[in-house]
């Protein structure tokens, strides 16, 4: 999903302007021009940019509040043709009134772990100017004149999504273009189904009905990266105090071994829950007739023979900040995490060499 550009002609040649940034303090105008264009000759080792329905266009200028940037050293003797197109364009600009609303706090969003949003660190985004002021006060206050683009730059940042007005997961997709769409899902009027929209180029939201194939984006290494900044870099979100876990079997004490599924490569592998009630859930939700049954001793449940070659999907399905990859090579006890790896040892994890 591209929003359109701006077309304009100067001196019989076609220029396109493309705002950038979310509002006043991020933005950016972009000038782009025919890749034919003889003013601005075309870097050969780059492919032209296709914007929409617009054609395909070269960038040639970048203009924040802090600088004109013209990359191409070749474009540089054409600086006041391209103030002009810009200055020009902003000038016919009204700044917009806002949409929306976040908060910041130490130069994060402010955000929540939700579930439905398992890859990360999602932000709050609402649309009331009272309820983002509430999370951080008016020194937070973070106003939002142009939704795609702020949920673009959450998506460069890490955030796995955002969750509108407290209750709406928004969801980071793409097309079979590549090109970025937002999808926000909420609870219908009209019984137990749920309510899609997808942001179209106009920055409104519009009903989705499925007919334009999207996925969710995999972002995993930003996100990561996200969520140790959000959380701290901690081996695992909600690891028990007395260390004490559960798994599930087809008889107590007996782990069930899942030899296919996506997540784990077609690796086989065992599960663990740091809850009772998570693991209640997996053996309700697999109706094989499992039980589960506490390990006390994390060393000993993973080098039993039923699991040799295997490793152990820690929450499998579960938010990425609780889970994890749980192993012993017979000396140690290791965990890959949203964090990296991390060793067990007397005092607890600690980061593994």
């Amino acid at each position: 999903m591209k929003q359109p550009g701006t077309l304009v002609r100067h001196d019989d040649r076609e220029y396109l302007l493309v705002e950038g940034g979310y509002n006043a303090a991020t933005r950016a105008v972009i000038l782009l021009a025919r890749p034919m264009d003889t003013e601005f000759p075309r870097n050969q080792e780059m492919t032209p940019l296709r914007w929409g329905t617009q054609g395909e266009w070269q960038p040639v200028a970048r203009w924040t509040a802090d600088e004109l940037r013209i990359p191409d050293a070749r474009h540089e003797a054409r600086r006041e043709t391209v103030t002009k197109l810009i200055d020009d364009y902003r000038a016919s600009r009204r700044a917009p009134a806002p949409v929306a609303w976040a908060a910041m706090k130490d130069d994060s969003f402010i955000g929540t772990l939700e579930v439905s949003l398992p890859m990360g660190f999602a932000a709050f985004c609402h649309a009331s100017r009272a309820d983002a002021v509430a999370l951080a006060g008016e020194e937070g206050l973070v106003p939002v004149e142009n939704l795609a683009m702020f949920f673009t730059h959450l998506v460069r940042e890490g955030y796995s999504g955002a969750v509108w007005n407290a209750e709406q997961p928004v969801f980071f997709c793409v097309d079979d273009q590549q090109d970025l769409q937002f999808l926000r899902i909420g609870k219908s009027t009209s019984g137990d189904k749920v309510n899609m929209e997808i942001l179209d180029a106009t920055d409104a939201w519009a009903a989705y009905d499925g007919e334009e194939a999207i996925e969710f984006i995999d972002n995993t290494e930003a996100c990561d990266a996200r969520l140790v900044a959000a959380v701290g870099r901690q081996p695992v979100v909600g690891w028990p105090p007395d260390g004490r876990l559960y798994s599930a079997g087809p008889e107590f004490g007996a782990p069930i071994v899942i030899t296919s599924g996506e997540e784990q490569d077609a690796v086989p592998h065992g599960v663990l829950f740091t809850s009772e009630a998570a693991a209640t859930e997996f053996i309700e939700d697999a109706g094989e007739g499992l039980t589960a049954f506490p390990v006390n001793d994390l060393e000993k449940f993973l080098t039993q023979s039923e699991l040799e070659g295997c490793v152990v999907a820690l929450n499998p399905g579960g938010h990425r900040a609780s889970s994890g990859i749980l192993w012993s090579d017979g000396e140690r006890v290791v965990l890959d995490s949203f964090s990296g790896f991390w060793k067990l040892g007397t005092a607890g994890f600690e980061p593994a060499e």
